[in-house]
């Protein structure tokens, strides 16, 4: 009986704006099977295509490690569109168990990050990625979250917003509005449209989304990497809107431990610059900034170790060695 037990598997899901991981873990902490699909945040491109990343990320990752169905305890999973106070979960709940998995806890994307960025320990972490949004626990379990509006209401230094920034600056630029910036050049030839006054006809006539508009993001920096000036000021200010969220976080939560800031994201993953400017001030609030030990897809699994009881020091033991994961971007 005991072995058995061992043997049990844990579906851990991270399921973002981007993209959808899947590892199949062992209660104690050994990867057997992993997988990628497609974006799952449902508020961005609907249920339909939602549940289809995620069942796809499931199957792989079972047929990846030769994984059984009766072998699985449950599914855990981080999803984008579900808010950190779990708003949201119930239908994806239901969701998977009716794919006819024993068990399935979902919670926000960012708690998930939060708990794989701090190994499960209180603090404040910032998450940067197609969104932005800074979530804090305390020792107590208090929690606070600082933005996460979403595009409409800001999203202030996610990739998204980098996107659509670098966009208005080279718009300025060609309307004479501005100064003078690479990023027209840079964003027409990544649009696809050569000049930058056909631009239009991408972000419009081809609908772009939230993740298009992200995607664009990489050619600020890289701008701003080779002196520009305005891409520079693009990405100091989405390095300064987090930092000003992380800030705000550590007030809110107003505890010992609100002193330990962790990240997680591609953008900050991916982008020194950023991330440079980003630590630096927040090392002039005096905080202790740690890089993340972990990506969400293992908080995930750490999330579904305390719902179903197991102790998580083996796994996390093992998954912090060098042959165990890494942090991987979001």
């Amino acid at each position: 009986m005991a072995g058995a037990m061992i043997d049990q598997v844990l579906l851990a899901i991270d399921g973002g704006g981007t993209r959808t991981r899947c590892l199949a873990v062992t209660r104690l902490g050994v990867v057997i099977g992993r997988a990628e699909a497609g974006a799952s945040n449902d508020l961005q491109v609907g249920p339909g295509v939602a549940l289809a990343s995620i069942e796809q990320a499931l199957r792989e990752a079972l047929d990846s490690g030769g994984v059984s169905r009766d072998r699985v305890a449950a599914v855990a999973a981080g999803l984008a569109g579900v808010d950190a106070d779990g708003t949201g979960a119930g239908h994806w709940t239901d969701a998977f168990l009716a794919m006819g998995f024993p068990a399935a806890f979902v919670h926000g994307d960012m708690i998930a990050a939060h708990r794989g960025a701090l190994a499960n320990a209180p603090g404040i972490v910032a998450v940067a990625g197609t969104g932005s949004v800074v979530v804090g626990i305390g020792a107590d379990g208090a929690m606070v979250k600082v933005g996460g509006w979403g595009p409409i209401y800001g999203n202030e230094g996610s990739a998204y917003w980098i996107g659509r920034e670098g966009l208005r600056a080279a718009a300025r630029a060609a309307d004479g509005r501005g100064p003078q910036t690479a990023l027209v050049a840079r964003l027409g030839t990544r649009l696809g449209v050569g000049s930058f006054t056909r631009s239009i006809d991408a972000v419009y006539g081809r609908s772009m989304g939230q993740q298009e508009i992200a995607a664009l993001a990489p050619e600020v920096h890289a701008a701003a990497e080779a002196g520009d000036a305005s891409a520079a000021q693009v990405c100091a200010a989405a390095a300064a809107d987090l930092a000003e969220a992380v800030i705000a976080a550590v007030a809110r939560l107003g505890s010992a431990e609100a002193r330990t800031v962790s990240y997680q994201g591609g953008l900050l993953l991916d982008c020194p610059l950023i991330r440079t400017e980003f630590e630096l001030r927040l090392r002039h609030a005096v905080l202790d900034l740690r890089p993340p030990q972990h990506p969400p897809v293992v908080g995930a699994f750490l999330l579904g170790c305390r719902s179903l009881g197991w102790d998580p020091a083996p796994a996390l033991h093992r998954l912090s060695a060098p042959a165990g994961l890494r942090s991987e971007r979001t």
